[in-house]
This record gives structure tokens, C-alpha cells and sequence, in this order.
């Protein structure tokens, strides 16, 4: 049952981004070239606390992963995409068009400005695909 609930919790956000009013936020400069990129909060959904960890890093072979964890304790659900470069420019000009719809609900919290999962374009494209990402979860 809380399998299930994590990954509603992955998309339940799609409506709520919030992102810095620069043309390109840090989350974005990072995934164009797939510099490393961390950022940690906390998500807060019918009185549970969720933290959520979204990671990017550049394999060897210049491959770009994204990795959104949300857990509890020691429960998680944790989504890790693999992208190429074509991809993420798709990914930065996807999401500089989202940042710009979603201006007036930017700040309220930093973490949204990088989670893939809140761009329902990025998310039909490539998130819901298991050719580019895989969903993993704790097992009990």
C-alpha cells in the first residue's frame, strides 16, 4: 500500500512547481551539461512528512542520471533516469517553458524546481518510459 502511495506522492506535485524567476534556475543549468546537482526537502502530504532527494551525475560514458528519491525512515521509492544529450536539451527547454507557465507559484519550495515528475511533458516523454527509467522501492 505505501509502494503505491510513494509513487502517487512522485505525481501528486505535477500542479505545484516552484522555481527561481531567472530565466534558468540552477536545476536547469545543471542538467543541460549534467553537472552534479543536489538538492534535499521535505514534502508534506495528508499530515505525513516525505523527504525527497533529487541527484544528478555524469556516467563515463557521458550519460546524464536522475535520481528522485522519497522516503520515510527507512521506506523509499526512488525513480533513476538515464539521458542522453539530445534528451536533456529536450529536458531544459521542457522546463524553462514550465518555469516560465508556473512563475507565480515559484519559491515556496526549493526542491520543485527539480523534480522531473512535476513537468507532465518531461514525465509522458521519458519518466513513464522503462526504456529511460526505472521506479525501485524498499522492500519489506
Amino acid at each position: 500500500m505505501k509502494k503505491i502511495f510513494l509513487l502517487a506522492l512522485l505525481v501528486s506535485t505535477f500542479t505545484v512547481f516552484a522555481i527561481k524567476t531567472t530565466a534558468q534556475t540552477t536545476f536547469i543549468k545543471s542538467i543541460k551539461t549534467c553537472e552534479d546537482f543536489s538538492e534535499k526537502s521535505t514534502l508534506f502530504h495528508n499530515g505525513e512528512a516525505f523527504d525527497v532527494l533529487i541527484t544528478l551525475n555524469k556516467t563515463k560514458t557521458n550519460k546524464c542520471i536522475y535520481r528522485e528519491k522519497i522516503y520515510q525512515n527507512k521506506d523509499y521509492q526512488m525513480l533513476t533516469c538515464e539521458f542522453e544529450q539530445n534528451q536533456q536539451d529536450f529536458i531544459v527547454d521542457s522546463m524553462t517553458r514550465f518555469t516560465k507557465m508556473f512563475e507565480k507559484q515559484i519559491s515556496k519550495n526549493k526542491i520543485f524546481e527539480a523534480k522531473l515528475t512535476n513537468n507532465g511533458e518531461v514525465f509522458q516523454k521519458y519518466l513513464a518510459n522503462p526504456q529511460y527509467c526505472k521506479i525501485t522501492y524498499s522492500k519489506k
